[in-house]
């Protein structure tokens, strides 16, 4: 008496389609956690911007969980998109430059003495990406769905993101953004005595 077995390339193909799913699952939740770290950031420049208790600490809080996120991101990058080195590595770069954007961003937000320099070390690699993400927006049509909206959401967006949020820290003077008292956040990580406003730099 014999019994048949199921095909083992059947089982393998299974396999990798459970694989595929839950790690698509994963990224849907991932990216859910990036837009919300996104929005409680806003919060906390809103929070700031009117002087509100609590404001400077939502938003470093929320930056920094942004900053973990994206580092995150960067292995990420050639883990789900494994069918695409281009893409895997313009993804793990432009993460990466986000990471060195939203820490600039704090630091110019919160006032923080060394922000200047900050800035100047990654404008060039932030725009570097920048222009690379809107080189390869025109090869986003040949992207599968999955990975086009990886592209879109987790990359284009962000880097928008933080672009507007650039624009709005020099638009308003950065004691704007620093009206409630408190003495721990108002101290830059960088030894010094203070921090000036240089807008404008």
């Amino acid at each position: 008496m014999t019994f048949e077995q199921p095909p083992l390339r059947h089982e393998r193909r299974s396999l990798v389609a459970d694989v595929r799913y839950q790690l698509i699952s994963f990224i849907r939740s991932f990216t859910l956690l990036l837009y919300i770290a996104m929005g409680m950031a806003m919060v906390g420049v809103a929070m700031k911007f009117l002087g509100l208790t609590g404001g400077s600490f939502v938003f470093v809080f929320a930056m920094a969980v942004l900053m973990l996120l994206f580092l995150v991101q960067v292995g990420l990058s050639f883990f789900y998109i494994v069918s695409n080195v281009w893409l895997a590595l313009l993804g793990a770069f432009s993460s990466f430059s986000l990471v060195s954007g939203l820490l600039a961003l704090i630091f110019r937000y919160q006032n923080w003495y060394g922000w200047q320099v900050l800035f100047y070390a990654v404008v060039p690699l932030y725009l570097l990406a920048g222009v690379l993400l809107f080189l390869y927006l025109k090869r986003f049509q040949k992207l599968h769905e999955p990975l086009h909206k990886f592209f879109y959401r987790n990359l284009v967006f962000p880097f928008v993101f933080v672009l507007l949020l650039g624009v709005v820290s020099f638009v308003f003077s950065a004691d704007r953004f620093n009206q409630e008292d408190d003495p721990v956040l108002q101290r830059s990580p960088i030894p010094a005595d203070a921090a000036a406003d240089t807008t404008g730099l």
